[in-house]
């Protein structure tokens, strides 16, 4: 008996920076690969100041994104008219700086209250008002506290206009927009759609750490089998990366960006002597990296304190920033656990073994899953 297929959404992650778009198909527990797509733009000035995210761009970084996001759309119009996609059912994730993570520690609740009490507990913690905001949560475990259980709740928040915008967007070169999501949560999807589909293990369930690098912060979370059990916003990027090797080797900014480019975009199998460079250039500034391993680690433990001493078996690195071999073998160096480049695409897909990996499509993957069963 035939299986019956069925078309998944088009999964988009937008970025001032890239776009990546993927579609795929399910029959039963198969997935395939309808169609991707993706561009990238370059860099825009300017940075948000430290942790203040997004809502810190002043009115000339705001105009600048906006006709970044024209060519975003403009290019995802072009490509669903030319490169294979089929249907209009999205799902879109909010550029990373529009997201604001707080962690909090609440009474135990029915979640049916939690929702509401949550509006009330981000008030003076978010920097505008809660109710003008769309607000999600993952439970992250619980804690006590003064001799008080207490939930410990991960509030992932952004502005309920930020979405309309991005939804009439999108509206407005005909697609229609079935779901949001955001890209900690995006990116785990695929490795728990996996873990939903393995065969069950005798140990239980695998813990995976999942790190996305953006230009200024990266996203950080924990995948238990079918589970995310945490997100952090750690305040590490890769400009900090690209000031400490300009400083180290006496180059530009601009000049330490083309240097990383070369180590990033070689193909699978790159020479030796660019991966070695790579690897002592690192090397060279790992007191810079380890602000970011320290916080890596710290994660770790702050899952094992409330997870009741569940560790980490993984560390995947995805996005774009992942193609850049020398860094992510850096970084495993120096960590107590495994570092690899992530493999969205090959964990649902049979594609493993006949195409490289592709990391930086982990969120557009896990959007596109958004119908899956």
């Amino acid at each position: 008996m035939p299986r019956k297929k069925t078309l998944l959404p088009i999964g988009i992650h937008l970025n001032p920076n890239w776009v990546h778009m993927v579609q795929l198909e399910q029959a039963d527990s198969t997935v395939i690969l309808v169609s991707r797509a993706s561009q990238a733009f370059p860099p825009l000035p300017g940075s948000p100041t430290r942790g203040q995210g997004p809502e810190a761009a002043g009115a000339e970084d705001d105009e600048a994104k906006e006709a970044r996001y024209q060519q975003v759309y403009q290019f995802a119009r072009q490509t669903l008219a030319s490169d294979g996609f089929r249907g209009e059912d999205t799902v879109i994730s909010l550029p990373a700086d529009c997201l604001i993570i707080q962690h909090v520690r609440m009474a135990p609740m029915q979640p049916e209250e939690l929702s509401g009490a949550l509006v009330w507990e981000l008030q003076k913690k978010l920097p505008y008002d809660p109710k003008d905001a769309v607000i999600r949560h993952i439970l992250a475990g619980t804690v006590s506290e003064n001799n008080e259980r207490k939930q410990d709740v991960i509030a992932l928040a952004t502005r309920r206009a930020v979405v309309e915008k991005h939804v009439a967007a999108l509206s407005r070169i005909g697609l229609r927009v079935v779901g949001v999501g955001v890209e900690p949560c995006a990116m785990c999807y695929p490795y728990a759609f996996a873990a939903m589909h393995a065969t069950a293990s005798q140990d239980g369930p695998h813990s995976l750490m999942i790190a996305l690098p953006g230009p200024w912060q990266t996203h950080v979370a924990i995948v238990q089998g079918q589970e995310m059990t945490f997100v952090r916003a750690v305040e590490f990027g890769t400009e900090q990366l690209v000031a400490a090797l300009a400083k180290a080797r006496e180059i530009t900014p601009d000049e330490a960006r083309a240097l990383r480019e070369t180590w990033r975009a070689g193909p699978e199998g790159q020479a030796p002597a660019v991966q070695d460079e790579a690897v002592q250039a690192y090397s060279g500034i790992r007191h810079e990296l380890g602000h970011f391993i320290d916080e890596i680690e710290s994660c770790m433990r702050y899952h094992a304190s409330l997870a009741r001493g569940a560790r980490v078996d993984r560390l995947l690195i995805v996005g774009e920033e992942a193609r850049d071999k020398a860094l992510v073998r850096v970084l495993g160096s120096s960590l107590s656990v495994p570092c690899e480049v992530g493999d969205p695409l090959g964990a649902v897909t049979d594609l493993q073994a006949e195409h490289p990996s592709a990391p930086e499509l982990a969120v557009a993957v896990g959007l596109s899953l958004f119908r899956a069963n």
